[in-house]
């Protein structure tokens, strides 16, 4: 299956751009520039490539968070550290944690083989309908390797999320309604949603909208409709991330895999990964598309 691919690439390397955005390094600098307030660490830091927009352009190019979660943070962080040196604060804390978590390989050859195929596959992408994918893909790319393997990898992870975005709005799923699904999805605890800053007035009228529709049950979990809505979804967005892999062919793409596997179990194996909302998968799918 085509969608087998997209997701066993994205499986790979979603832990190690998440090394980046929920490393210790990255809070303990967004503190020292006093974005340690109203999750500017995570808007701030992922929105400062669109420049100094307001919350409006945030939150809709963030999808899943609403206007009244992004305004707090949005613009009142660029009033306290410019767009430019958030984005340089974040590849400080990215060398950091990568440092820390591949001591061994920052100077490798795998990591300036995989780097090249990164380089490659994002030829593939395109930024038609995806903002945020195409700020991030007009920043210039790091020097050193193992940052440069990082933005790329970010990249790819910007891409795959517009086209994400694209197949929840195909599915008639309002931003709201997109989290509730999504926890249901990887069966996690209904508690985490109060890290995601959902009010119950927000939060409530979604589960109660997904209810009504068939696809949560009275518990909130997925129902077999909801299930099938869900994988539905996730197949779109696999479809639609699917460029930057045929960019590469067959034989590349398998070699980029094996390479971020091997990375990813590095950092498992330092305990280097906190609680993902994707499950990790490392195994080569069977099937290539024809």
């Amino acid at each position: 299956m085509q969608t087998q691919i997209s997701r066993a690439m994205f499986q790979v390397y979603e832990p190690i751009v998440l090394t980046g955005y929920d490393a210790p390094e990255l809070q303990t600098i967004c503190n020292q520039l006093g974005l340690n307030e109203h999750r500017m660490s995570y808007y701030a830091v992922r929105a400062a490539a669109l420049g100094p927009v307001s919350a409006e352009v945030v939150s809709a190019a963030f999808y899943h968070h609403t206007l009244e979660m992004v305004s707090p943070a949005i613009p009142l962080a660029w009033s306290i550290a410019s767009p430019k040196r958030i984005i340089d604060a974040r590849f400080e804390a990215v060398d950091q944690a990568l440092r820390r978590l591949l001591p061994g390989q920052i100077e490798s050859a795998e990591i300036a083989e995989a780097l090249e195929l990164v380089r490659e596959a994002v030829i593939g992408c395109s930024i038609a309908g995806r903002a945020l994918f195409a700020a991030h893909a007009a920043l210039p790319w790091p020097s050193e390797p193992h940052l440069a393997l990082w933005h790329g990898l970010n990249l790819l992870r910007e891409h795959r999320g517009g086209g994400h975005i694209s197949a929840l709005m195909e599915a008639g799923l309002s931003p709201s309604q997109a989290a509730p699904m999504l926890i249901a999805m990887t069966g996690e605890a209904r508690a985490i949603r109060f890290s995601w800053r959902w009010p119950d007035d927000v939060w409530n009228p979604a589960v109660a909208d997904l209810q009504e529709r068939g696809w949560l049950d009275d518990a909130g979990a997925l129902t077999e409709k909801g299930l099938a809505a869900r994988s539905h979804i996730e197949d779109e967005t696999d479809g639609l991330a699917l460029g930057p892999w045929l960019q590469l062919g067959k034989e590349r793409t398998h070699r980029l895999w094996t390479l971020l596997r091997d990375l990813v179990q590095m950092i498992l194996d330092q305990n280097g990964l906190g609680q993902l909302r994707t499950p990790i998968g490392l195994s080569w799918p069977p099937h290539w598309p024809g």
